[in-house]
């Protein structure tokens, strides 16, 4: 006897397919300073196993003529490194930095990561800017063992989700809903973001894809935001950024908790653990 159609996670023990964390710098580096610093970064990430990934990127110029020609790409663009294995990225912007990871396992080694390789980073750009923000992100996804004729969003989603389009929920077949809104989170202004998608996924091109759903969850503090607090400038330093970053892992599994059906949640363990 077959069993009725259900939904999986996309790995045995989780559903992240991708985890990143960033913090935003305001304002950006000087061009010559973060060259600097981006030279200094990428001796030490290539002495630890890093590899530097070649960025294209191409400038035009609209003449009097109406003609378009290219122009020199202008200096002090984002760097980017990864490990050999091409899943984990670590990027260098005059206005961000930025750590992500395809191969999520726990908590703990990732910002274990973040502490190691981006820090260092920051505490060069700390010299000359500041800490505007603060982010993490998570992209879960579930896939539905059957096809579109018998899926049931409703074995994954809550039909009382408050941060989804109740209409969507509703539907049978592909929908998407993208919410997004601001919040006081002590002195800071939280932006929180909800996308869900419900698309088809494979990944062999030669077979038919399956119906999934698509869980991106974001949460980013900023500091130092009109009406919204203050913080003092020297505080906005690397213990900072774990500090929050470990607000919104937690924050974040509550989210999610809140969008999935229990029986879900338990099966990827969303619960059971401090860190997911």
């Amino acid at each position: 006897m077959n069993n009725p159609p259900s939904f999986s996670p996309v790995f045995p023990r989780h559903a992240i397919e991708r985890c990143a964390a960033s913090v935003v710098l305001g304002p950006a580096v000087p061009e010559k300073a973060f060259e600097r610093i981006a030279s200094r970064a990428a001796d030490r990430l290539s002495s630890q196993g890093f590899q530097s990934q070649p960025i294209q990127a191409l400038s035009f110029q609209v003449n009097a003529d109406g003609s378009v020609a290219s122009t020199p790409t202008p200096a002090g663009g984002p760097r980017v490194f990864s490990l050999p294995d091409q899943v984990t990225t670590f990027t260098v912007a005059p206005d961000h930095l930025s750590w992500a990871t395809h191969t999520y396992v726990r908590w703990q080694p990732f910002v274990g990561a973040v502490e190691r390789y981006l820090l260092p980073v920051l505490s060069d750009m700390l010299e000359i800017v500041s800490v505007a923000g603060v982010r993490l992100e998570y992209w879960d996804r579930f896939v539905w063992s059957g096809t579109w004729a018998d899926f049931d969003v409703r074995q994954l989603i809550r039909s009382d989700c408050p941060y989804l389009a109740p209409e969507g929920v509703r539907q049978s077949r592909q929908w998407h809903s993208h919410s997004g809104w601001f919040t006081k989170e002590g002195d800071f202004r939280r932006l929180t973001n909800i996308n869900v998608d419900v698309v088809d996924v494979t990944h062999d091109p030669a077979l038919q894809g399956r119906p999934s759903v698509g869980i991106y969850s974001s949460l980013m503090d900023q500091p130092n935001i009109v009406d919204y607090g203050s913080t003092p400038p020297a505080a906005l330093d690397e213990a900072f950024m774990i500090e929050r970053l470990e607000h919104h892992h937690l924050a974040l599994k509550d989210i999610l908790g809140h969008i999935i059906i229990d029986q879900m949640a338990n099966r990827i363990e969303l619960n059971a653990r401090k860190a997911r």
